[in-house]
């Protein structure tokens, strides 16, 4: 994977507000605003739970190389997962499906 998949570039200021008070709608608008798709999206997670959340995390994200990084305390674990996507709708869908698992946190 090349560094040229991945929009570095991208200023905090670049991202809008948003116009909509359902956030799945606002995020949508600021994916698409910032994001490149069909393309190389980083899902970005941390688990505050026991192996099983990330059991449960890769059924969502089957087939996917899991980056693992344990907090130094050792009570969380930072996970980062690129995955080809084809939109935001995609990216979002991801997401609601981690949303239910009990013990984590999307970034």
């Amino acid at each position: 994977m090349s560094n040229k998949e991945f929009n570095k570039d991208i200023e905090f200021h670049d991202i809008p507000d948003g116009s909509n008070n359902d956030p799945y709608v606002n995020f949508k608008e600021k994916l698409e605003a910032v994001q490149q798709f069909p393309g190389i999206y980083a899902f970005k997670f941390i688990i505050t739970g026991q192996e099983d959340q990330l059991e449960q995390l890769k059924t969502i994200l089957p087939n996917e190389e899991f980056t693992k990084v344990p907090s130094k305390t050792g009570k969380y674990v930072s996970v980062t997962v690129k995955k080809q996507v084809q939109n935001a709708e995609e990216v979002i869908e991801i997401y609601k499906k981690a949303g239910e698992i009990k013990g984590i946190m999307m970034l």
